[in-house]
């Protein structure tokens, strides 16, 4: 891996930029940038992240930095090229490049928001690890969070009521900035999509759903309290008991105490 040397570095990157319009070339381009600064002393897979399944360059951050700074800035106003770039990027087998696909997705104007949210529905769904999930969810919901909260909300709710593992477990992540967002302004839309998973806690989905519930606990507590100890009242909720063990320590003490009460008087 040669030294980074930020003259260099900028033309290279000028050069891959220039590129934006032609989506084959610029990934074609990119591979070659990425891998001049690759670190090919460690490797694929060696420490757990990125997954050994998908490649990674191992990019020096800088180099990351450079390459987004720039493109940003000819994303901006030309939002329309972002879309074909991003797929093309997203189409690679490689972490680098699929999480600059959901920065750049995450960057274009919501109006309209259906080629967004096409892409969005279609990438969850492919099960993405745990990496590009986290980083899909960070930067291509950047717009959604910040100027149309209602329109995330209806995103997540088709997420988490499909049939689809993946998409239940993006929906859930995807509540977490919400439920820590200042005020609480979206609780009831909130706890109407997380009643059901109160009820039923898929195995794999158990450590978002308690994740989910901790962060309302600590944003309401009084609220997700009254709704544990009303979903211990409803039939079919064999999870609700065990559930609400996780979570227990998480409230004030009289609100433990309220929580004990009721599983107790269910026996």
């Amino acid at each position: 891996m040669p030294a980074i040397q930020p003259a260099r570095l900028k033309r290279q990157v000028a050069d891959l930029v220039a590129l934006y319009g032609q989506p084959t070339a610029f990934v074609r381009q990119l591979h070659s940038v990425l891998d001049l600064y690759s670190d090919h002393t460690q490797r694929q897979g060696q420490s757990g992240i990125p997954s050994p399944l998908m490649e990674s360059y191992n990019t020096p951050p800088p180099v990351m930095r450079q390459i987004w700074h720039e493109l940003n800035k000819t994303t901006r106003p030309h939002p329309n090229a972002a879309l074909h770039l991003s797929d093309a990027l997203w189409a690679e087998p490689n972490v680098d490049l699929q999480l600059l696909a959901a920065r750049l997705l995450g960057q274009l104007p919501l109006v309209p928001p259906e080629p967004m949210v096409d892409r969005l529905q279609s990438w969850v769904h492919s099960d993405p690890d745990k990496r590009l999930l986290e980083g899909l969810l960070e930067f291509g919901l950047v717009r959604f969070q910040r100027d149309a909260p209602d329109q995330l909300l209806e995103l997540i709710a088709s997420w988490l009521s499909s049939n689809d593992l993946p998409a239940q477990h993006a929906g859930l992540r995807a509540l977490l900035p919400l439920v820590i967002d200042p005020g609480c302004p979206h609780l009831p839309v909130i706890f109407r999509l997380i009643t059901p998973f109160t009820r039923v806690a898929p195995s794999r989905l158990r450590p978002d759903i308690v994740a989910v519930l901790v962060a309302l606990s600590r944003c309401s507590p009084s609220e997700t309290a009254y709704m544990l100890r009303l979903n211990l009242t409803t039939p079919d909720n064999p999870d609700t008991p065990w559930l609400i063990r996780q979570v227990l320590d998480e409230f004030p003490a009289e609100t433990q105490a309220g929580l004990r009460a009721a599983m107790k008087a269910l026996g």
